[in-house]
């Protein structure tokens, strides 16, 4: 029981200035009073559990006994003062376990982290020593929402501070896009112009096409990360951090070719074709560029704010595995395809916290 001290008086005179908010005055006849402090609000409620007319008792008891003694100091950490009409205030795991365990709600968005590389000429094919032209893919999280259940082991619990561990489950639903780049680079301002030209007819007669641009992913995850908490005056805790790691898995739901929809044929149905196919996201040469539709990795966050609000950010360096296929039997490759080529990337999201 964290109640510091209970000082029973006689005849003492205590000024209005005095009296602080965790402080109960009572006024026990015209020359005595009665006064409970504690530390906090809560150290206060905790005195309904005490059996105060046992403690009287006792303590006019001990007073008779001790003449020479005016004033007497109390420690409440005894069950025999607890109120038996109360009983053993036994708290069980079920309740334990549920005081330090909260939901929280993620909102936020991002942009990439990692590139993939489909199409890179060697410079030869462009009729120049430094040129580097490529075709590339990276991602943007356009929007990112999760809910946890997460529960907090407290290590170390100061009059100043918290430090626990915090792990919790989670799900959540976001929305992705493909971005694709050419890119020229390492060429001189006097030739860029007639680069230039022979690598948009390279990229033309290899037929290369962006095909897939947003897609969704369901996502599920174990995270874990040490936190640690600051305490106001009233021991309260207020301004917190927290680092950590997740484990996620998630299932990704792509917008196919649109050709898919336009090739097929609805037989009785006014809702037309439903395709289910998983279609390449990029094409080009006889090769193609196909996405994964699950993804188990490890992503890294961190939280900081003021009790029940805050910031967070995550970064998911591999969430999306892409994996470069040829479609016939004749690979070729000095054409600046590769071949059974894998890639991963993924994006760095930020938004706002909302929960313990």
């Amino acid at each position: 029981m964290k109640i510091l001290l209970l000082f029973l008086c006689a005849a003492l005179l205590t000024p209005a200035h005095a009296i602080v908010p965790d402080t109960i005055i009572l006024n026990a006849g015209k020359n005595s009073k009665v006064i409970f402090y504690g530390k906090s609000a809560q150290d206060l409620k905790n005195l309904e559990m005490l059996d105060l007319n046992k403690i009287i008792r006792e303590l006019n008891q001990r007073q008779n006994g001790a003449d020479t003694i005016s004033r007497q100091l109390v420690k409440l950490d005894e069950k025999g003062y607890l109120n038996p009409s109360l009983g053993d205030p036994k708290i069980s795991w079920k309740q334990k376990y549920m005081a330090n365990t909260y939901l929280n709600l993620y909102v936020g968005r991002g942009n990439d982290h990692g590139r993939y590389i489909f199409f890179q000429p060697p410079p030869a094919l462009l009729n120049h020593q430094t040129a580097k032209l490529t075709s590339e893919i990276i991602m943007q999280n356009k929007l990112s929402t999760s809910l946890a259940v997460v529960h907090d082991i407290i290590i170390a619990d100061g009059t100043k501070y918290t430090f626990g561990l915090r792990y919790g489950l989670g799900v959540g639903f976001n929305l992705n896009r493909y971005v694709h780049w050419t890119l020229l680079q390492s060429v001189g301002s006097a030739e860029v112009v007639e680069i230039a030209q022979r690598s948009q007819n390279l990229i033309k007669n290899e037929k290369i096409e962006a095909l897939q641009s947003d897609f969704s992913a369901f996502q599920s995850y174990f995270q874990i990360a040490p936190k640690l908490s600051i305490k106001n005056l009233k021991g309260q805790t207020t301004f917190f951090l927290s680092a950590g790691a997740r484990l996620n898995y998630d299932r990704f739901f792509e917008n196919v070719n649109p050709a898919a929809y336009s090739s097929g044929m609805s037989i009785n149905s006014t809702r037309g074709v439903i395709t289910t196919s998983h279609g390449p996201v990029i094409s080009g040469g006889r090769y193609s560029a196909y996405s994964e539709k699950n993804s188990v990795g490890l992503s890294y966050m961190a939280e900081v704010g003021y009790k029940w609000i805050g910031i967070f950010v995550n970064l998911y360096p591999e969430n999306v595995i892409l994996t470069t296929r040829l479609m016939d039997k004749t690979d070729r490759p000095e054409s600046g395809f590769v071949k059974d080529k894998k890639g991963k990337i993924g994006y760095i999201s930020f938004g706002i916290k909302l929960g313990r």
